[in-house]
């Protein structure tokens, strides 16, 4: 939180787009979607979207300010901020409340989103305010870069021996 917005950073492996959702249930649908879509001049742009049903509705009303993006590497990287309360309005959720994050990402043509990469991507194990900061758990092992003990063990010792040097 920065005084009355907050602030969000997204990136993301893709030429096209990367976006967050923010919705009442685990769900695409009736969700109000912030994405970052890299056109075809090279740019990185800030638009808000609303679900329905299983597309995306780009939304002329966009809550997002002080945008900065960029595609290097072939990733596409943002950061804008929004206001923690807006005018009510029905495509644009109050983020007072707290709401379950849905993540995608995806080609876009023209400019313009097409559908995600995947068939069932990430979402917050529960709803999530942005009042406390947690990590957000993606439960599915395709989103875990290390999920084993095993592995947090092998980092950490290595990070030790880097830090240390040998006996």
């Amino acid at each position: 939180m920065i005084g009355a917005d907050v602030e969000f950073e997204l990136s993301a492996d893709t030429d096209g787009w990367v976006a967050v959702g923010f919705s009442s249930d685990k769900k695409m649908g009736g969700d109000d979607v912030m994405a970052c879509v890299h056109d075809d001049n090279g740019r990185v742009r800030i638009q808000h979207f609303y679900n329905v049903g299983q597309w995306a509705k780009e939304i002329q009303r966009n809550p997002a300010r002080d945008e900065e993006g960029v595609f290097q590497n072939n990733r596409v990287t943002c950061r804008f901020k929004r206001p923690v309360n807006v005018p009510r309005d029905e495509t644009i959720v109050d983020l007072h409340l707290s709401w379950y994050y849905l993540f995608a990402w995806g080609p876009a043509i023209q400019g313009s989103i097409t559908r995600h990469d995947i068939d069932s991507p990430p979402t917050s194990e529960r709803v999530v305010s942005i009042y406390k900061y947690e990590d957000i758990f993606m439960p599915s092992a395709a989103y875990q870069t290390f999920s084993s003990p095993f592995c947090l063990l092998l980092i950490v010792a290595l990070t030790f021996y880097l830090l240390m040097g040998t006996p």
